[in-house]
């Protein structure tokens, strides 16, 4: 039996990103927008930080996993 190196369209981290369909570039730029406006404020809010790090990590890691590279090692 042949081995299927075809990646998967839905894999663990498309299924993270709200819409698979997401311009995902787009959706990067807007959070690192709202990241470094939130850095900015002189009260910060750091659990809404934690979160925009975690949310822009999975759209890094989808989009990464569209162009073939699965994870986070650039040795892949």
């Amino acid at each position: 039996m042949p081995l299927n190196t075809t990646p998967s369209l839905r894999s663990g981290y498309l299924a993270n990103v709200e819409a698979v369909n997401t311009d995902l570039p787009t959706e990067y730029a807007h959070l690192r927008e709202e990241l470094e406006r939130l850095l900015t404020e002189p009260e910060k809010d750091f659990q809404r930080i934690d979160a925009l790090v975690d949310e822009l990590e999975m759209v890094q890691l989808a989009f990464k996993e569209q162009h073939g590279i699965k994870g986070n090692n650039p040795n892949e």
